[in-house]
């Protein structure tokens, strides 16, 4: 397949699972977005990003909803999507979700965390269905203040 048809069929599997991609970010380190190794895909850390492509802010508990919250943490995943689609063919190589790390800014009471990174785990689950590790953190807060921060490893077939 051609990349122009790699994109093609791409597109219509996101649109099939309804997932819009936002205009990928730069990294905002010195590092990388993506790093395969051994079959592995990590992708690195990644916020939610609204459809212009700039970072959704906020503390859950205090200017943001839980809600919104897990809404925000299935813009992360869209994000994770973008990144792996940004080398053509590559978001059809992936076999599985295999893990995910997710961090919520959040109030020092708040303790759903895991009710928000639900809204990532059920977008990735409409692409690639299955079970798969994760874990949820409650933090004071996170980079430039974003409400959440999402880092996933992705089984990858072979090219």
């Amino acid at each position: 397949m051609t990349p122009t048809e790699f994109r093609r069929v791409e597109a219509a599997l996101l649109a099939q699972a309804h997932v819009t991609l936002p205009p990928m970010p730069a990294p905002i380190g010195n590092f990388i977005p993506t790093a395969l190794a051994g079959g592995l895909l990590y992708l690195s850390g990644q916020a939610p990003l609204d459809k212009t492509g700039q970072p959704m802010r906020g503390k859950v508990g205090l200017d943001v909803s839980p809600e919104e919250a897990r809404h925000r943490a299935g813009r992360v995943a869209a994000t994770l999507l973008g990144l792996i689609g940004l080398e053509p063919g590559r978001l059809l190589r992936v076999r599985r979700v295999v893990r995910l790390f997710g961090m919520v800014n959040a109030t020092a009471d708040f303790t759903a965390a895991h009710e928000v990174m639900d809204g990532c785990s059920e977008v990735l689950d409409r692409l690639f269905p299955g079970s798969h590790a994760r874990t949820d953190v409650v933090l004071p807060a996170l980079p430039n203040n974003i409400t959440v921060e999402v880092e996933a490893i992705f089984e990858m077939a072979p090219n």
